[in-house]
């Protein structure tokens, strides 16, 4: 038997066939193009039917009109949009051929937003697997806010993207502008921080909401004047929350500012998924600053005096066994012992005597220098260990640490007046003997003291 041509390939005398046959061709062989398949109809339908343009339109319904014929778009019981061919007056087709024509396009409508939606699917699970391959490496929150920032804008396609963090107070503390103009920027740091939060209508509605906000156009659902959305520039927006498990920390802000935008479903749920998904990844960064947070608490705990903040005997040791290292500059170790603290602290209280001991403190940070470190030993003494120094120079140092801490302090309401017996001892003269350096310094303060005894009682 010899095989029979393909009807659907065979030039037929009827172009309605022949057309539908054409297109069940290209729907069937390959992904479809919708502007491929619409000039196929035009061509094959202008000379016998006077079609001269057809179009596809999704959304918003139009009059057919004299020269229109308006063809709906239906598959498996679902509106997917209207085919609308434009022609002579009084356009017509056989009602066979405007059926099968409604069907093919339809056909390939849907299959073009199944690929879209293919496409938005991966490109969601991809932002997903990203947030949390670079949200993992967040050790604060403002990193994390950053790295769910940049994936939400690039996901959304996105111009414009930026980043407020508030303080516990509810107050915007932190502003990160990704790639806004400079302007922009510094527009934003004018207008948005130290402004309260809550003083958004968006941030309300998607703290109220529990998720983001997707406006399509900002004169439908505008922020604050002057605030966030409106600096920004933008006409159509995502906010979107940082949660943790304390409650809201911040807020992602992207959007366009060339034109409105219809957001789509899709885009909703993609932003929803991301928001669920960086709230664990704000709230573990969270997590992992406070514990970087208390380690460095811990830290300077245990090298600092927690009265006065100085630092303590430990710390001190460390930078002299450091300043007479072989090879280090030199230098010199000043000791003070304050005169007269007892009788504040014995008339006073303890409360009087600890904030006198704060004041010291705060007259020896203002006199040395950012290298040196000024420590307290305990109790009313104090040490200063000058780098680089001669010793001309440190007792130069040590008379004017005298002479600012004879000055009054205001205490509780009360002027009371202390002194300071200073010791000093050059670096050189003891090597690497820090026992002896502390010695040296120790006895020198106390022939200060006894000096300053004599001078007293004359």
């Amino acid at each position: 038997m010899t095989p029979q041509p393909s009807t659907s390939r065979t030039p037929a005398a009827d172009p309605a066939v022949a057309l539908l046959a054409e297109l069940h061709d290209l729907v069937t062989d390959r992904p479809a193009d919708l502007e491929a398949l619409l000039g196929v109809v035009v061509d094959r339908l202008a000379r016998p039917c006077g079609v001269l343009a057809a179009r596809v339109e999704v959304d918003g319904a139009q009059a057919a009109g004299g020269r229109a014929l308006v063809l709906p778009l239906r598959l498996f019981g679902e509106d997917l949009g209207r085919l609308v061919l434009t022609g002579a007056p009084g356009l017509r087709l056989p009602p066979d051929l405007a059926r099968g024509l409604a069907h093919h396009v339809a056909l390939v409508v849907e299959a073009g937003a199944v690929r879209r939606a293919r496409a938005l699917d991966t490109a969601a699970a991809g932002a997903v697997r990203r947030l949390f391959e670079e949200g993992t490496r967040a050790t604060t929150v403002r990193e994390a806010g950053e790295v769910l920032a940049r994936v939400t804008a690039q996901v959304l396609g996105t111009e414009r993207v930026a980043v407020h963090l508030i303080d516990p107070g509810g107050r915007v503390h932190d502003l990160l502008d990704l790639g806004v103009p400079a302007e922009v920027a510094e527009a934003l740091r004018v207008q948005v921080l130290g402004r309260l939060a809550g003083d958004s209508p968006v941030w309300r509605r998607a703290l109220r909401e529990g998720g983001p906000v997707l406006a399509d156009d900002t004169a439908d659902a505008p922020g604050r004047p002057g605030g966030f959305i409106a600096t920004m520039r933008l006409r159509s927006y995502v906010a979107m929350p940082l949660l943790s498990a304390s409650g809201a920390v911040g807020m992602v802000v992207c959007g366009d500012v060339g034109a409105t935008r219809t957001w789509s479903d899709r885009d909703r749920r993609v932003a929803q998924q991301l928001a669920l998904e960086g709230a664990l990844v704000v709230d573990s960064a969270r997590l992992r600053q406070s514990e970087r947070a208390h380690l460095e608490e811990l830290r300077f705990h245990a090298d600092h005096d927690v009265l006065t903040g100085l630092p303590n005997r430990r710390r001190l040791l460390d930078a002299i066994a450091a300043a007479t290292a072989p090879g280090a500059e030199g230098g010199a170790l000043l000791l003070l012992d304050l005169d007269g603290f007892k009788r504040v602290n014995d008339a006073l209280g303890h409360s009087a005597g600890d904030e006198l001991l704060r004041e010291v403190a705060r007259r020896l940070r203002r006199e040395v220098r950012a290298e040196d470190v000024a420590a307290r030993l305990g109790g009313d003494e104090f040490a200063v260990l000058l780098r680089g120094t001669t010793r001309a120079e440190a007792e130069d140092l040590a008379a004017r640490l005298a002479a600012a801490l004879r000055e009054p302090v205001a205490v509780e309401g009360t002027s009371v007046r202390v002194g300071a017996s200073v010791g000093v001892a050059a670096l050189a003269d003891h090597a690497q003997d820090v026992t002896g350096l502390l010695r040296a310094a120790d006895t020198a303060m106390y022939a200060a003291k006894r000096a300053a005894g004599r001078r007293s009682r004359r």
